[in-house]
């Protein structure tokens, strides 16, 4: 049979580490091949040496039976595209800029900014996305962000798709919606390899499926001959591959932080906080739902005191918290793991140690000097406590996969023992061990009494582990979801769906536009 991608043998070595041992990997011209496997395993790394990015050790790559040895520049030139899990994106620079960077189309010796205006519109139009093209990209929301490197992608002219877990940050609606344009880029011709930990949609989506542990390949499928329970154990070598359930789903207690009649207004004057109240309670998981855009970023923000309020009041344990900075709501017991643990969660070129303990080094002390002893001890206490592996002493933490980079998130975060704990996206492009592992962090903290804000775009993580969900519509609550009415399965996701498009679902099962 032919292939329009043939790996075969390839081994990619980083000093003593195997990332990829001896892989064969083919794709077929208008099929979807997805990729899955643990963080570490070896897959992005795979895909990483097929878009050119690294070279491999040994072993040969063929575009169309041809053997080709390439860079970047001649991948792209062979029409194969990637969208990587962390953004290939200039902050400043304009979502037109972005996607034109490098490729612009020329009128005579100028850009030619109608031609490639008119041609990043319609790749937006079928994606039926809404977003400016004069917007800087560091406005966007990271959802609206990581389509935006799609569009990238096909505005280059990729005819072999490399889509790095591209749904991470869809709702269930755009998930579909993309895979749409996935079956719609098929018919073209054109082939998708489709990295992903979310083993419902492989199973949807894929025609062939490749698992791989350790860096080899442990098992491939084929569409309509394999579960999810099949994917789930080829990837983590083990039978019980269940995920955590919240078996403790309404024990809560007191209040602990209140959030009353909020309103923020962006600087165009546009309300994206209206009017929202809520509370949340000891020993409770309180998930956030909605489609991102929708005012989750300007609540978080508030909450962790990037922004400042228009008006309302945030009261933590009987005090106003409103007006403090962060650094004093952090000392409040104000706790945060970032959705984006690249930028706004770690210090990629700090080491271990120095992440663990930023914002608690008073504690760290010896008069006026840190103690290197006691840092060390207790980064060590963390590693073995939270499981983090991959760690060298002294070295940055830039090279070590998601999973890795998470548990250094959380044990910062909760060794502070926090009484609010802010949960943004926090399983976000993990795979199936590490999403058990962030679990089973959150259930103890639930269990220790902690409050905790979980903000998921992922409705299956939301309904597992939320003892109570509110649902964001334009800034205000479009939905309630209440713990009976989870555990009774009385509520769906498609219910929840149709609330984060601002249709209120009724106990009769009518729907009505919301108000909010």
């Amino acid at each position: 049979m032919d292939y329009i991608v043939e790996m075969k043998s390839i081994t990619k070595k980083f000093g003593s580490i195997i990332a990829n041992d001896n892989i064969d990997f083919n794709l077929k011209q208008g099929e979807t091949h997805a990729l899955v496997g643990e963080n570490g395993a070896g897959k992005t790394t795979l895909m990483r040496i097929l878009y050119g990015q690294y070279k491999h050790d040994s072993g040969e790559i063929l575009i169309r039976g041809k053997r080709e040895e390439y860079n970047i520049s001649k991948a792209l030139s062979l029409g194969i595209g990637m969208v990587h899990q962390n953004f290939m994106q200039i902050p400043n620079m304009s979502v037109l800029e972005n996607i034109i960077l490098g490729h612009a189309p020329l009128k005579h010796i100028f850009i030619d900014y109608k031609e490639a205006r008119n041609k990043v519109k319609g790749l937006l139009d079928r994606f039926n996305m809404k977003i400016s093209l004069n917007r800087p990209i560091s406005s966007l929301s990271v959802g609206e962000r990581q389509k935006i490197e799609i569009i990238k992608t096909l505005y280059l002219g990729a005819n072999i798709l490399i889509l790095d877990e591209p749904t991470a940050v869809l709702t269930p609606q755009e998930s579909d919606e993309l895979f749409n344009i996935i079956e719609e880029l098929k018919s073209e011709g054109k082939s998708v390899i489709f990295i992903s930990h979310k083993l419902k949609e492989v199973i949807t989506v894929a025609d062939r499926i490749t698992v791989m542990r350790g860096g080899k390949v442990s098992a491939k499928y084929v569409r309509g001959q394999v579960t999810e329970t099949d994917i789930a154990r080829a990837m983590i070598g083990k039978n019980e591959v269940s995920l955590f359930q919240n078996q403790k789903r309404g024990c809560i207690g007191e209040t602990v932080c209140s959030f009353e009649k909020l309103w923020f207004f962006d600087d165009e004057g546009i309300p994206k906080l209206r009017d929202l109240s809520f509370e949340i309670r000891s020993g409770e998981i309180l998930g956030i739902g909605g489609v991102e855009g929708n005012g989750q970023t300007e609540l978080l923000n508030s909450i962790i005191g990037m922004e400042h309020l228009s008006s309302g009041k945030i009261i933590l344990a009987g005090d106003d918290i409103t007006n403090l900075s962060i650094a004093q709501r952090r000392k409040s017991g104000v706790g945060y793991i970032s959705e984006d643990r690249m930028t706004t969660g770690l210090a990629l070129e700090a080491d271990m140690s120095e992440n663990v303990i930023c914002g608690t080094e008073d504690t760290f002390k010896n008069l006026v000097f840190l103690n290197k002893e006691k840092i060390e001890s207790f980064s060590s206490e963390m590693i073995k406590k939270f499981d983090i592996r991959g760690i060298e002493k002294g070295k940055p933490v830039n090279n070590l996969s998601g999973g890795n980079m998470q548990k250094i998130v959380l044990a910062r975060e909760i060794s502070r023992n926090p009484k609010l704990l802010v949960a943004s996206q926090p399983t976000r492009g993990l795979d199936i061990g590490a999403i058990n592992f962030v679990r089973k962090i959150l259930l103890e903290e639930k269990d220790k009494g902690t409050a905790i804000l979980l903000i998921s775009a992922n409705l299956e993580e939301l309904l597992s582990l939320s003892d109570r969900i509110i649902v964001l519509y334009e800034g205000g609550i479009s939905g309630e979801i209440f713990s009976h009415e989870i555990e009774n399965n009385s509520v769906s996701e498609s219910d929840i769906g149709l609330m984060m498009g601002g249709i209120t679902v009724r106990k009769d099962g009518d729907t009505n536009d919301t108000d909010v």
